[in-house]
């Protein structure tokens, strides 16, 4: 277990985490979990899963998409580095676990509606795009809030969002830029020089 593991407040999870790390053992270069990710974890601790269609968009690591799966949602896990899917497939097979892979940017390739959607994005400010695991463009919101304007197309009846924001990303100003949705902040962390949370997004009714 590494450092920022011993932050998870269920030590369920945190048997979690050391299972996952174990079955990715053998070189994996895709991006590892780290706080954000723990945080996230958190709040599908406390959700009904069972029986729910999850996407996991941006998967990364997949130790999102892998929990949901764990505790039997129906789960599709996208990534814009097929590297992570082809990883994320390798993962799955070791833990016994089944999830649909697809490598694409965002929703361009995904299909149907899901109950829960979760996307832990790059969201360090950035002129430029260079590590895409990272780096979130303008003010770290230019990916956020590509997501963001396609999200409710891809939304089941009550379907939410759980999106991670950090303080970079002037999370205040996210309801005057997107007016056809609500936010609620569910989880947040304190770390040295941001606040992370994890925000829950609907779509607003009567529009």
């Amino acid at each position: 277990m590494t450092e920022s593991d011993s932050d998870l407040e269920d030590p369920r999870l945190e048997d979690f985490v050391a299972e996952f790390l174990a079955a990715r053992s053998g070189g994996s270069t895709t991006y590892e979990p780290r706080e954000d990710s723990f945080l996230v974890l958190e709040v599908l601790a406390e959700s009904r899963l069972h029986g729910r269609r999850v996407l996991d968009v941006g998967t990364g690591s997949g130790i999102l998409a892998v929990y949901c799966a764990r505790k039997g949602a129906t789960v599709t896990a996208t990534d814009i580095d097929i590297n992570a899917t082809k990883a994320l497939e390798l993962t799955a097979d070791k833990l016994g676990i089944s999830i649909k892979l697809i490598a694409c940017d965002l929703f361009s390739k995904v299909h149907g509606l899901f109950d829960i959607v979760v996307f832990n994005p790059p969201y360090l400010p950035s002129s430029t795009i260079d590590d895409r695991t990272v780096d979130g463009g303008e003010q770290g919101r230019e990916i956020i809030d590509r997501f963001l304007y396609d999200l409710t197309q891809h939304l089941s009846d009550n379907g939410i969002g759980l999106v991670v924001l950090s303080s970079y990303n002037e999370p205040a100003q996210l309801a005057a830029r997107h007016p056809d949705l609500t936010f609620r902040t569910l989880r947040e962390r304190s770390l040295f020089f941001e606040k992370l949370r994890v925000l829950e997004v609907r779509a607003r009714r009567g529009r």
